[in-house]
């Protein structure tokens, strides 16, 4: 009875932290388009398609799942200047609370433009744009209330006057975003960015109530710096803020280069990232020929322990980059 009392009481939290903050990712840098609308075509290749897959509190009534799908590619590249690029994207999300009790789905188009100030983009800015649609959901044949809780669990019909006059809610939205990025002949490279979610800031409805989504401030950035021959350190950071909710977090992996046939090589990852005051996040990943796999596990240390045992977050990624014009190699923020 008293995991059944605790898992009633998060999925009242769950409408709160829903109207706090976004889903948003640990490997925040292996989501692009999700991080920040100047990712999008911000990469050397002609196309990259990237997964993301994170499932939070899985043994506490499967609290929080997320996963988006995107695809971004230069375009007009005979149209423009080798050191300048313009690309499009589309980015797709999908977000449920409670076991599904709640779900949120999106789908964004995004477009930027990188100017490099030389030959080879050494140092550039790239800009984004990017148009959401999207739909929040509320299955109330899903919500659970004190007055049907038994012994033997969730058991009798509830009394309460669940009155919803809208269980699904049509979203619009705006973000953009801006990243620099500053290179070397030695291959190292910094990036900075800046991005602003929801600047509509639209309305959700759910239990007769509107719950306005804030703006979401992002400040993000990283480093590139090969160490010997084969070996290179991979450093990022993220802070981002949505109303009173503010997160930190910092870190970095090493990466061990592989060399196989003079057409495969392999890459093997390393790291540890901080959520400040939250979690350790340990990361490892192996990359094949520009096909990555990443994974990470957030391992909370925070004061609240509300959940206990139950807070356990794992988190899967993957990167596909397909190279078919080397003619047209910039320089590009890399992780």
């Amino acid at each position: 009875m008293l995991k059944h009392t605790t898992i009633l009481l998060l999925l009242i939290n769950i409408f709160n932290c829903a109207r706090a903050q976004d889903a948003n990712f640990s490997q925040f840098y292996s989501s692009p388009l999700t991080l920040n609308p100047a990712n999008t075509g911000n990469f050397n290749g002609s196309l990259r398609l990237a997964g993301n897959f994170r499932n939070q509190w899985a043994s506490f009534n499967n609290a929080f799942s997320t996963t988006t799908f995107s695809a971004d590619a230069p375009i007009l590249l005979t149209k423009m200047a080798p050191y300048n690029r313009l690309s499009i994207g589309l980015n797709a999300l999908t977000d449920q609370s409670g076991n599904g009790l709640l779900k949120q789905n999106y789908l964004a188009g995004s477009f930027s433009f990188k100017k490099g100030f030389d030959a080879l983009a050494n140092h550039s800015l790239s800009i984004g744009f990017q148009a959401a649609y999207g739909s929040a959901n509320f299955n109330s044949s899903l919500a659970k209330f004190e007055d049907q809780l038994t012994p033997g669990g969730f058991l009798l019909t509830t009394t309460e006057p669940l009155q919803i006059s809208n269980t699904q809610k049509k979203i619009v939205d705006l973000n953009t975003g801006i990243i620099y990025n500053a290179s070397n002949e030695n291959g190292r490279s910094l990036y900075f960015g800046a991005a602003v979610n929801h600047i509509l800031e639209p309305a959700t409805t759910t239990l007769n109530s509107d719950y306005y989504i804030k703006r979401r401030y992002t400040v993000h950035g990283g480093g590139y710096f090969p160490v010997g021959v084969n070996t290179t350190l991979h450093t990022s950071f993220q802070y981002q803020q949505q109303g009173d909710y503010r997160e930190i977090i910092v870190g970095g992996a090493a990466s061990y280069f592989i060399d196989g046939k003079s057409t495969s090589y392999y890459e093997l990852y390393l790291g540890t990232w901080l959520r400040y005051n939250d979690a350790v996040i340990p990361y490892v990943g192996v990359e094949y020929n520009l096909l990555r796999f990443g994974f990470s596990y957030d391992i909370n240390y925070s004061s609240d322990k509300t959940a206990g045992a139950y807070y356990r977050t794992a988190e899967f990624s993957i990167i596909k980059v397909f190279n078919n014009n080397k003619s047209n190699l910039i320089n590009c923020p890399k992780f």
